[in-house]
């Protein structure tokens, strides 16, 4: 975020804009639902021990949901389409629950009382809103900055299908006809689910996978595979998966290091 005063621009990363807000809302929560006094109300005190309680809650649960919604983005490869956007929006009001559960708890020990079923419902459903709404601003913020801008390059993306150069014309092949991509000798070659072999005009398959929705993998250094195209998937020695494709013949071997990845890409996915 940029802010300009006088001429002058000063940048402010969305972090600290974020942790304000969050200690806006906790000063707000405060006084209209435990203290209930406004500032210079007759005998007004700052509520510290309340107002931190709040902020503690909300930092925790906005800490979260980025660490959350980060570490999805890097163990799914994530699109934005519903199943992603269920799945981030699951799984943060998960983690929130929790952990408005064990801070309650821990509250309640603390200072030896028992919370109001109706109270820690209310609050509980305030925690939710806010868990919600934060996620909601990542998401599009997300698709804000991947599609936000369409250049030639993201253009088969945007269109869930992929342009190549075949004898000299631009060919157009949507994602649902792709099995899978292969680098042989040089040359980056496109399986289709009728088990032709076309050669593209790609270098590596890093330029394709830039190009390509969360429906396809990255399994090892010369295969991206389409997850419709997956038959089975297998156990090898060393931990080692094998993807069998029904257009392929050949197995797909997936390293150890990998095959954690793989398992919850192909689950993520067959969720909603």
């Amino acid at each position: 975020m940029t802010i300009a005063i006088s001429n002058q621009k000063i940048r402010v990363s969305d972090n600290t804009v974020r942790r304000s807000l969050m200690v806006l809302l906790a000063f707000i929560m405060t006084h209209l639902i435990t203290y209930q006094k406004l500032p210079f109300s007759p005998a007004y005190r700052f509520p510290v021990i309340p107002f931190s309680i709040f902020l503690i809650y909300g930092l925790f649960i906005c800490e979260t949901n980025t660490w959350n919604y980060r570490r999805l983005s890097k163990k799914v490869k994530l699109g934005y389409d519903l199943n992603s956007v269920l799945l981030i929006i699951r799984t943060n009001l998960l983690y929130c629950t929790f952990i408005f559960t064990i801070l309650s708890l821990l509250q309640m020990l603390i200072f030896q009382y028992v919370m109001n079923p109706f109270r820690f419902v209310g609050l509980l459903g305030v925690c939710l809103m806010i868990s919600l709404i934060e996620t909601g601003v990542f998401i599009l913020r997300g698709y804000a900055r991947g599609n936000g801008t369409l250049t030639l390059n993201k253009l088969a993306l945007y269109g869930k299908s992929l342009s190549i150069v075949r004898n000299g014309e631009l060919r157009t092949i949507a994602e649902e006809e792709i099995s899978c991509f292969i680098h042989q000798n040089g040359c980056v070659f496109l399986i289709d689910k009728g088990g032709n072999k076309l050669i593209t005009q790609y270098e590596s398959l890093s330029e394709v996978e830039e190009k390509l929705s969360h429906l396809f993998f990255r399994a090892n250094r010369q295969t991206i595979i389409s997850r419709s195209a997956i038959q089975s998937l297998q156990k090898d020695v060393n931990n080692k998966l094998r993807v069998q494709l029904n257009h392929l013949q050949e197995c797909i071997t997936v390293s150890r290091y990998k095959s954690r990845e793989l398992k919850t890409w192909f689950k993520a996915d067959h969720s909603a």
